[in-house]
């Protein structure tokens, strides 16, 4: 088992680095570093006295991802709020497929994020693992056309974790990217294909090993749907603490800012910025489109 650790913070330290289990890490926070595969976790025989960092557990070449998870099926039923559906925005019917833009001004390339108050409030609840203890999490946004999400996909399943942690998160991407496939009909994808991960710290940077991990994560979706043909985004989703009180008016009313949309909710500033297959600045160009 290959275990890629990778950190999301930037803060201005001096660089240590580390053999862990074979691997370099690099770190600037001066701590102890850990690693464990999923299935230590779950056998109970993990030392997690220090940081576990982001391990993404895969196997040697097999797209199964190893033994540490089981694969997602198109029965798998993501855990969470049970008030809150699997695909917020299409809660009951298979994600649509259409080809293209047509008829838009975005060029591809160009993510755009529909300026709705209620897609705002779910994007929030999954920022915020949908429980009020902030811990790294992963999730999706897919869509019909190569520049608009309208699929809002949660994966915080434990099945798909190893740990996850207000500064680290274990995930089994091919996992994740078999749960995504699942919901849509054998040979159709979908056009855009955006993949986020929090970062409770705020940071919209990405590390050197988020830059290193990124082309097996688009990877596995290019497994799993059988096909490179969709816009595919990394995404970090940044949470702060603003510590205000925003009134209703001031609250899921997204902007643009440094090239990223941002958003107020009653305890945290949201911010998403997007990236390309590496997770290689600069960052993709990001709109906000008027619904309706």
């Amino acid at each position: 088992m290959v275990r890629i650790p990778f950190f999301g913070g930037d803060d201005d330290e001096p660089e240590t680095h580390e053999e862990v289990d074979g691997v370099t890490v690099t770190s600037n926070r001066d701590i102890e570093v850990n690693t464990a595969s999923v299935d230590e976790i779950e056998a109970g025989t993990a030392d997690l006295g220090g940081l576990t960092v982001h391990a993404i557990s895969m196997g040697d070449g097999d797209s199964s991802g190893g033994s540490s998870t089981s694969r997602a099926s198109a029965t798998d039923t993501p855990s969470g709020p049970t008030s809150e559906p699997e695909t917020p925005s299409q809660p009951s019917s298979t994600p649509t497929v259409s080809p293209d833009d047509a008829g838009t001004s975005y060029s591809r390339g160009t993510f755009v994020l529909p300026a709705d108050r209620d897609f705002m409030q779910k994007l929030e609840a999954r920022g915020l693992n949908g429980h009020q203890r902030i811990v790294e999490t992963v999730y999706v946004l897919a869509g019909p056309s190569y520049t608009r999400p309208t699929d809002l996909i949660r994966l915080d399943n434990e099945e798909y974790y190893g740990s996850a942690t207000r500064s680290s998160v274990s995930f089994n991407p091919y996992a994740m990217a078999d749960k995504v496939a699942a919901l849509y009909p054998d040979g159709e994808a979908p056009k855009l294909i955006a993949r986020f991960h929090t970062h409770p710290r705020g940071t919209l940077q990405p590390s050197g090993q988020d830059k290193q991990s990124a082309p097996k994560v688009r990877s596995a979706f290019e497994n799993a749907f059988g096909t490179d043909d969709f816009e595919f985004f990394h995404g970090i989703h940044g949470l702060e603490e603003h510590g205000g009180n925003p009134g209703p008016d001031e609250r899921q009313s997204p902007s643009v800012r440094s090239n990223s949309l941002q958003w107020s909710g009653e305890r945290f500033r949201h911010k998403l910025a997007v990236y390309g297959e590496r997770f290689e600045p600069p960052r993709k160009d990001v709109a906000l489109a008027q619904e309706g």
